[in-house]
């Protein structure tokens, strides 16, 4: 269990450290399956997925990007949702009891998107408007875009989400990337943990005080904090 949890607000993001791929990678294999140039456009998609996750450009340009080369609907939504659902992070599995139990404490904080994202966490305990992510815009079945007004589009946006939530306990951001390690650095967590049980990226770990390869290690973390 964690000490004190009531006095902590555990921000979480959920590609690559809640769940164990990028979901936009994921939909970029299953949107693209029958398009012939699919191999081209899916190593292009991985390739910004990793430039962004690593701070080399900035997370709007890259979602536009990726975006832009995927053609969307509401059919793929639903698919993905299912075919993530099976791809949770181990360790998050084998805490479920705990995560629940604690989740009112927990926020995911994503530059992913609400309609995949919030299925899966609801199943954790974690509700809808403890989900701060992206919006798809549709016209009719088909995706069109995301809504650009959401901090979560725009650079340093996690930032920016966590601050119009004015919380006063102190904030603790895990995470895989260079946007969630900015909460940290520029931004109002207390502590980041770089988590690692799926991907490890050298330009974070370097610069992380704490880094967390299973939930239990994030666990042993806050009780010492």
């Amino acid at each position: 269990m964690i000490n004190n949890i009531n006095q902590k607000s555990l921000f979480i993001d959920f590609d690559s450290t809640f769940i164990k791929v990028e979901t936009i990678d994921e939909l970029a294999k299953l949107s693209l399956q029958n398009d012939p140039n699919s191999d081209k456009k899916i190593n292009l998609i991985s390739d910004i997925t990793n430039k962004a996750m690593s701070g080399d450009i900035s997370f709007s340009k890259a979602l536009e990007q990726r975006l832009e080369i995927l053609s969307l609907n509401q059919n793929d939504i639903i698919s993905i949702t299912e075919n993530i659902s099976n791809l949770i992070s181990d360790s998050f599995l084998i805490n479920k009891k705990i995560i629940q139990s604690i989740s009112d404490s927990i926020w995911i904080l994503s530059g992913g998107f609400k309609e995949i994202i919030i299925p899966i966490v609801e199943q954790f305990g974690i509700s809808s408007n403890h989900v701060l992510a992206n919006s798809f815009i549709y016209d009719k079945n088909q995706i069109v875009g995301c809504d650009k007004d959401n901090n979560l589009f725009k650079d340093k946006g996690k930032i920016k989400a966590i601050n119009n939530l004015n919380i006063k306990n102190d904030i603790i951001m895990i995470g895989d990337g260079f946007t969630d390690y900015e909460v940290y650095r520029d931004g109002p967590a207390k502590i980041f943990i770089c988590y690692t049980e799926n991907i490890s990226r050298k330009s974070i770990t370097e610069v992380a005080d704490y880094k967390a390869n299973n939930f239990n290690e994030i666990i042993n973390i806050l009780n010492q904090c």
